[in-house]
């Protein structure tokens, strides 16, 4: 028969780090090796990249779809007018908002402070910033799609 096994330690809750703490954080998992530090840290913005990238081809599809229909949506009364009109200003915003943010272009080696330590404490406080700037941005991109759904949708009803 098995030995058992001793109860697991009771549930804490985390909590969010700031910068220096996830610093302190990374250096527990990784230890003093910084290469590594920084490998974790340029792979975050590869993550936002991506993501980003994902938005810009939804952002490219509904404009796309507005070049072909959009005429022909905005001929059919106001409602449906007013709410492609809402709907393009806020998904071109949400684009807007992407390039100036998570897809802006600074390398991670570009800058460098008086440590490491705090080199690497600035990198995350630049992956927060730009983590941040995407997360508004898929909300007024979520805010665009909804108004031209609503648009295609009194489109489609006649309304």
């Amino acid at each position: 028969m098995k030995p058992a096994l001793p109860p697991p330690p009771p549930a804490t809750r985390s909590h969010r780090l700031d910068p220096a703490g996830e610093l302190a954080y990374l250096k527990e998992i990784h230890g003093d090796a910084y290469d590594r530090l920084f490998a974790v840290l340029i792979g975050h913005f590869d993550v936002l990249q991506n993501r980003s990238q994902m938005l810009l081809g939804l952002i490219a599809i509904c404009l796309t779809i507005t070049g072909f229909s959009g005429p022909r949506i905005a001929e059919s009364g106001i409602w449906a007018r007013n709410l492609l009109a809402v709907g393009l200003t806020f998904v071109l915003s949400s684009g807007l908002l992407l390039v100036m943010g998570p897809l802006r272009l600074r390398w991670g080696t570009q800058r460098r402070r008086a440590t490491l330590d705090e080199s690497l404490v600035a990198l995350i406080e630049r992956r927060n910033s730009r983590t941040s700037k995407y997360h508004v941005a898929s909300i007024v991109l979520v805010i665009g799609l909804a108004a031209y759904i609503g648009s295609l949708l009194t489109f489609i009803l006649g309304l």
